[in-house]
Order: structure tokens, then C-alpha cells, then sequence
């Protein structure tokens, strides 16, 4: 069995290296991101009523993004022919009525994830670019709050609205920021919403600061249509990124060009997934460290061969719940907090002392 190592003591080796995270990553914040699709939980938290449920039938998937996107663009057309409103619609709303009530009950607060987000973006920032495979705001709020500390460090290439296509140009630091961490959805984000047919728009903040619920404000009032896909088999995933010019950006131009170090954080490469492996094959990537939960030698030695097959020249595995990795304290971190706890104790002492005499 392959060692399970501590993050802090390899951290130096993959210094500007890529960083993929998966859902694993979500769920170190909050469990609730542990439904195997949004759809399971939108059953579970019975938002699927039977229209709603007739309407995923009819396009034999689970899958909410694909069917909203679907009956989005018979909206459009119905719109530009001039048809007058009726069953698309209707389902159309009903079925974006069930997600968004799925997605409130689901995603945490920022105020619920707000203890994390400054060991995830300190975990991000010596990293060149960071892929997050997952919908929610987690990778988002973490780039923010460290953009709050450093100046312009992270950058999603977006302009305001849309990504750029130069987006390799913004890697060179900017403003107060002293580096650079690019950050992308290879899949979609909760941020995102499809513009048109194939384009797709960034979703900002309220004047409050409330970035979910603009979102779901938005998704509510403007009849706009989620750009992210978080279940589905590889095809339908492919089929996904082949609508949307954002999607294909990431698939074609970012994941190719990862480089030779990548860290995985809470990824567990699943069968559907293999399209994105075989896109980071592309960029002759030479050594990985993958993170580790409670190790277990089968799935280790399951995702060891997976990446050798594509190149791999050499896997490291790290534990996700050592110091630095991820949303875990640093060791200089909890140093710090331990100074500092020491210097309270200390002043109250001498005020005690002082107040005695």
C-alpha cells in the first residue's frame, strides 16, 4: 500500500502547480453537499412533484441542468416564431421552481462557510490555476476573501460578464496582487447562466453582498437558466460542454494545459468522468498527489493505475485532513492562534496583577 503522506511536508513540490477539487472538497465544509446529484436531493427534500417528475421522465435523464437548458431554448424559439405560451413554459418553470427550492435547502450560507474560506483560499494561492468541478460557492467565496487580503490575486478571466478569450493573458499579477491563481468550472458553476444559445454569463453579487441569493433572485425573476452540470453519464456531460462556449473553453484550451504537477483534492474520478482525464492526458502531466479519506488501498490503488494509464509518472497520496490541506488550520496558522491566545493570557495577568497592587 502506497503511503499516505502529510500535506505540509510536499506542499513545496507542487509550487505553482494545478489544483482540480471535487466534491469531497464541498463536503469538508458542509455534509449537505453529499447528495449524489442535485436531483436525489431535490427527491428527498420532495420538491419533485409529479409534473415535475413527468417532465424529467419525458427526457429519460436526472439531470436539471440538461432539461432546463432544453426547454429553455424552445422558449426562445417559441418566442421568436411567435408561439404563444403553453406546456414548455409551464414545464420550464416548474422544473427551475424545483431547483432553485433544491439549491436553497441544499447550499450552505456564506455565513456558515465563512470559518473555512480562509484556509481554502490560503490552500489555493500558490497554485497557478485551480479547477473546481463543482456547482456550488465555495471555490467563488474563498477567491473573493482572498482578493479582500491580496489585492486581484484570484481571477475567473471574466469581464465583467463574459470569459475572455485572452484568458491566458491574466496570469501575470496585478495591481496590489504579488501572483496570480486562475480559477475555472470545467463543469458549470452556480455563478454561470446560459445567454443565447450557446453563450454564457457571470451572475454578480446584490448590492447586500448576498451572492446566493442574487442568484437564485435572478434565476426567479429573469427566467435565467443555470450553466452547470453536477450529474449525468460521460455523454451527457460531453453533450453539456458541446452547448456552451464557456464549457468548451475549459475543456479545450485550460485542461490541456494544467502542466506537469497537479494536486486532486476531493475527486474521486469516477466512470463519468473519464472525458476530463483524458483531457488532462493532453498536458503530459508527470506527477499528481491525490487526497486521501481514511485511505483505502483498493480506491488508492484504483486511482493509481487510472493515472498511470494516462502518463502519470508518478502518484503521491496526501491525507485531506492534514495541517494546511484544503479548509485544515496550518500548522503556522494554529502557531499563530497559539501566540496570540498567549499574549491575551498574558495581558490579563499583568492587569490582574496590576489592579491587586
Amino acid at each position: 500500500m502506497s503511503d499516505v503522506l502529510l500535506w505540509e511536508n510536499i506542499k513545496d513540490d507542487f509550487a505553482q502547480a494545478s489544483l482540480i477539487v471535487g466534491n469531497g472538497a464541498s463536503m469538508a465544509v458542509s455534509t449537505s453537499f453529499g447528495y449524489d446529484s442535485l436531483y436525489d436531493a431535490a427527491v428527498e427534500l420532495k420538491h419533485i412533484s409529479k409534473p415535475v417528475q413527468d417532465v424529467f421522465d419525458s427526457f429519460e435523464v436526472n439531470d436539471f441542468e440538461l432539461v432546463l437548458r432544453r426547454l429553455w431554448q424552445a422558449k426562445l424559439v417559441n418566442t421568436a416564431l411567435g408561439i404563444e405560451h403553453g406546456k414548455v413554459e409551464a414545464s420550464y418553470q416548474q422544473v427551475r421552481t424545483a431547483l432553485i427550492a433544491t439549491v436553497r435547502d441544499v447550499h450552505v450560507s456564506y455565513q456558515e462557510a465563512e470559518e473555512h474560506l480562509v484556509h481554502i483560499y490560503k490552500f489555493m494561492q500558490p497554485f497557478s490555476k485551480v479547477l473546481s468541478l463543482n456547482y456550488d460557492l465555495i471555490v467563488y467565496w474563498a477567491a473573493m476573501l482572498g482578493n479582500r487580503e491580496l489585492g486581484p490575486w484570484f481571477k475567473d478571466c471574466f469581464t465583467p460578464d463574459y470569459f475572455c478569450s485572452g484568458w491566458q493573458e491574466r496570469a501575470e499579477p496585478y495591481g496590489a496582487a504579488k501572483g496570480a491563481t486562475l480559477f475555472f468550472y470545467p463543469h458549470g458553476n452556480l455563478v454561470l447562466h446560459h445567454h443565447e444559445f450557446s453563450s454564457v454569463k457571470k451572475i454578480t453579487a446584490r448590492a447586500d453582498g448576498d451572492l446566493l441569493e442574487s442568484i437564485l433572485d435572478k434565476w426567479e425573476r429573469r427566467d435565467l437558466a443555470p450553466a452547470f452540470v453536477c450529474e449525468g453519464t460521460q455523454e451527457s456531460k460531453e453533450q453539456s460542454i458541446s452547448s456552451c462556449d464557456y464549457l468548451e473553453k475549459i475543456f479545450y484550451e485550460v485542461l490541456p494545459d494544467v502542466g506537469q504537477n497537479i494536486v486532486i483534492y476531493g475527486w474521486s474520478m469516477a466512470e463519468q468522468d473519464e472525458h476530463l482525464l483524458q483531457q488532462i492526458s493532453k498536458s503530459k502531466a508527470k506527477k499528481i498527489a491525490v487526497s486521501v479519506y481514511k485511505a483505502d488501498e483498493t480506491s488508492m490503488g484504483r486511482v493509481e493505475k487510472q493515472l498511470t494509464d494516462i502518463g502519470v509518472e508518478e502518484v503521491v497520496f496526501f491525507d485531506c485532513e492534514s495541517a494546511g490541506a484544503w479548509n485544515m488550520p496550518s500548522t503556522e496558522f494554529l502557531k499563530e492562534q497559539e501566540d496570540e491566545q498567549k499574549a491575551i493570557a498574558e495581558a490579563i495577568q499583568k492587569l490582574s496583577l496590576k489592579k491587586a497592587h
